[in-house]
C-alpha cells in the first residue's frame, strides 16, 4: 500500500510540474496500476478540467461569434420588424399585455414615444436546456475545443455553462411608431442573445403571443 501511495504522490506532482510548465496534453485519465491486484486507479488529468475552466471562461468574456452575429442580423431583417393594422395606443395595449402573459418583467415604459423594455418570456426548461447544449457545443467546435470538453461523465462532472439566454443584461426591447392612423410598425430586438437558434424561438414566442392578444382584442372592439 505504501509503494501505491508513493506512485500516486509521485504522478500528481508531474502532472502539477507539468500544467505549470505550460505544456499542453490531451484530456485524458492517467491510470496507476496495483502492485497487488493488477488493476488501476484513475486519477484525473488536470488538463480535462483546466480545458472546460477555459470554455467557461471565454464565452463569460466573448460570449458572441461574428457568425452568430451576421446571422442574428439577417433574422432581425426577416422576422423582426412587423407592421399591424391597429393604432398605436391600441398597439401598444396588445404589447403589454402579450408581455405580460408570457412572465416578462417590464422595466421601462413609454406610451408618447413608443418604447417598452422587458425581460425575455422564460422557454420550456427542457426546450432552453437542449438550446444551452447546443450552443455551447457550436461554440466549443468554433474555438478548437475537442467534444470531450463537454463530456459529463468525465472524472470531473458536469460543468454548469451559463445558458445562451441568460446573461447580465439580457432582454427585449419593442419600439412602435405611428405609420397612419390604423398602421402601428413594431420592432422586436434581443439583447445580450447571442446564440441564433435561441434567438429564433424567442422572436416565436413573442409574435405568437403578440398575434393572439391582437385576435382577442379585435374581438372586443
Amino acid at each position: 500500500m505504501s509503494r501505491v501511495l508513493s506512485r500516486v504522490r509521485n504522478t500528481v506532482v508531474a502532472l502539477s510540474i507539468v500544467t505549470l510548465a505550460g505544456c499542453a496534453s490531451p484530456v485524458q485519465r492517467t491510470m496507476i496500476p496495483s502492485s497487488s491486484n493488477g488493476r488501476g486507479m484513475q486519477i484525473p488529468d488536470v488538463n480535462a478540467l483546466m480545458a472546460k475552466q477555459r470554455l467557461n471562461s471565454e464565452m463569460m468574456e466573448q460570449p458572441d461569434l461574428p457568425a452568430w452575429h451576421d446571422e442574428r442580423e439577417k433574422m432581425q431583417l426577416a422576422v423582426g420588424d412587423r407592421v399591424i393594422d391597429r393604432s398605436f395606443d391600441r398597439t401598444f395595449d396588445s404589447m403589454i399585455i402579450a408581455l405580460a402573459n408570457l412572465g416578462c418583467r417590464v422595466n421601462n415604459m413609454e406610451r408618447h414615444t413608443g418604447y417598452i423594455t422587458a425581460s425575455l418570456p422564460q422557454l420550456p426548461p427542457e426546450q432552453r436546456d437542449a438550446l444551452t447544449r447546443e450552443g455551447t457545443a457550436e461554440y466549443a467546435r468554433v474555438k478548437g475545443y475537442p467534444p470531450s470538453v463537454l463530456d459529463d461523465s468525465g472524472p470531473f462532472g458536469k460543468m454548469n455553462f451559463m445558458p445562451m439566454f441568460e446573461r447580465t443584461g439580457a432582454g427585449l426591447t419593442l419600439t412602435m411608431t405611428r405609420q397612419s392612423e390604423e398602421r402601428t410598425k413594431v420592432k422586436l430586438r434581443f439583447d445580450n442573445v447571442y446564440y441564433p437558434r435561441t434567438v429564433e424561438e424567442l422572436y416565436k414566442r413573442v409574435w405568437d403571443a403578440v398575434d393572439k392578444q391582437i385576435f382577442l382584442d379585435r374581438a372586443t372592439d
